[in-house]
């Protein structure tokens, strides 16, 4: 069980009114201590104020109530879970926020991933499939804040952090009064569909101990909604390839990612520099 609350300043766009509650089951349900099922209670509130640029945040999202139950699922029969050679890991967590609870919307959200690690004598090739669903009813929306959000050195590498998925654009401007010193900035909305698939050779290179390389491939998008036609129409295809140097710690991971599919206003081409492996 956990109680926290704050009103943080440290951002000087908005100030924000924080505060959580939660309380969680927990238990292993086999032998081989693989396998936990979780039950969770969570009560979430956000109130933004002062906000220097009111156009960033949508009037339904600046004081937003989240509370609901959850039950998630988990097996790992990963060797390393920092930096896996062989193994699975699968999670499936699924929520009910309903208004009855204090939410401030009624809805529904799935998110589940499968990840396979398979040794091929000194490569090893890893996978991860992550799907996401979320769904409002009795005349709701989802919040925000529960929406899915993609793109980054963990999810698809052809964008930046939470660069793919819906956009709107927002103008900033130095003098609001003057609309030449203004400019446009995408704004990441979120969405209610997720999936991400991503594949990994992960090598060895014999010019240095520790050193590795990588290639791989990421797909996917985050969705507006949930329908096969906008799935397929807006799949997004990124290959690439990295460096991994073993550390202690995990590997220090660096990427470059090509968006086969980019998107006006974005670079194709994408750098990440970062600890740990992507998935």
């Amino acid at each position: 069980m956990s109680l926290s609350g704050e009103r943080s300043t440290q951002n000087p766009i908005f100030t924000a009114r924080l505060g959580e509650a939660s309380w969680q089951f927990e238990r292993t349900i086999n032998r081989a201590k693989t396998t936990i099922a979780q039950v969770r209670y969570d009560f979430h509130r956000t109130s933004l104020s002062n906000l220097l640029i009111p156009e960033l945040v949508l009037p339904e999202d600046r004081s937003i109530r989240v509370s609901g139950v959850s039950g998630t699922l988990i097996h790992d029969t990963r060797d390393k879970p920092l930096d896996a050679h062989q193994g699975r890991f699968e999670t499936l967590d699924l929520g009910i926020n309903p208004k009855a609870f204090g939410s401030s919307a009624s809805f529904t959200r799935l998110l589940g991933q499968y990840a396979y690690y398979r040794p091929i004598r000194k490569i090893v090739w890893a996978n991860s499939v992550r799907l996401g669903l979320a769904k409002a009813y009795g005349g709701s929306h989802v919040p925000a804040s529960e929406r899915f959000f993609s793109g980054g050195g963990t999810s698809l590498r052809g964008f930046p952090i939470n660069g793919a998925g819906p956009q709107r654009n927002v103008a900033v401007c130095s003098d609001p009064n003057d609309r030449s010193t203004c400019s446009d900035i995408r704004v990441p909305v979120g969405g209610n569909q997720l999936f991400i698939l991503n594949s990994e050779l992960r090598f060895p290179l014999p010019i240095k101990n520790n050193l590795g390389g990588v290639l791989f491939y990421d797909g996917g998008n985050v969705y507006h909604a949930v329908n096969i036609r906008s799935f397929v129409r807006d799949y997004t295809n990124t290959i690439g390839f990295g460096l991994r140097y073993n550390t202690p710690v995990g590997p220090v991971r660096f990427d470059i990612g090509r968006n086969l599919n980019p998107v006006t206003g974005i670079s194709a081409t994408q750098f990440f520099i970062t600890l740990g492996q992507a998935f």
